[in-house]
């Protein structure tokens, strides 16, 4: 059974490697000597390095996309262990350090009962929808057996199909912003990723 957003971050790595030129899990920025980097170039103020970032994926045109994973499961008292807006947040976060395209990725055990897990999709795709959010959400109901992990997306609450999440979708609006394009410079450098053709 799958623990944690970590190793389901590194199951996704894994399914989605042959559609990307590079995929990283766990990154932050901290951690690569963002700050004195940025001190040194840039000088102050310094913005901060948070969130760490789920997945952060290169394509082959070398866009630059990432996502935010949130993996619901159910409690010991019955309830999921997140409330549907989880990972809204650190999903517009990710905007500010220049993704061409920032998801959200919810994925709910098979054990979560279909009618929260439609009431906690719906929910977020809603408010997602009606705030007009510049981020890419989509639903997975995660199924697993003992050789496989399987992802089957909520369309609407209802209609499900097979499929792995795609990392495309809404543009992020703060993509040309300077200090977004700086940070878009930090990753190429840190990860060796030339930029767009």
């Amino acid at each position: 059974m799958i623990k944690n957003e970590l190793q389901l971050a590194a199951i996704l790595k894994d399914k989605l490697s042959s559609y990307f030129r590079e995929i990283h899990i766990n990154v932050n920025l901290a951690s690569n000597k963002f700050y004195p980097h940025w001190k040194k170039w840039h000088g102050q103020p310094v913005p901060s390095a948070q969130p760490q970032i789920d997945l952060m994926m290169v394509d082959s045109s070398l866009w630059l996309l990432a996502a935010e994973v949130k993996y619901f499961r159910k409690t010991l008292r019955g309830q999921t262990n997140l409330p549907f807006y989880a990972g809204i947040d650190e999903a517009l976060a990710l905007l500010r350090f220049g993704f061409k395209i920032v998801s959200l990725w919810h994925f709910f055990h098979e054990e979560i009962k279909q009618e929260d897990v439609k009431r906690l999709s719906r929910s977020c795709e809603l408010l997602v929808h009606n705030l007009n959010l510049p981020i890419n959400y989509q639903a997975f109901r995660l199924v697993e057996s003992s050789t496989e992990t399987e992802f089957w997306r909520l369309y609407h609450d209802t209609v499900q199909s097979k499929e792995l999440p795609t990392a495309y979708g809404t543009s992020n609006p703060l993509e040309s912003n300077i200090d977004a394009k700086r940070m878009q410079d930090f990753f190429r450098n840190i990860f060796r990723i030339p930029h767009s053709r």
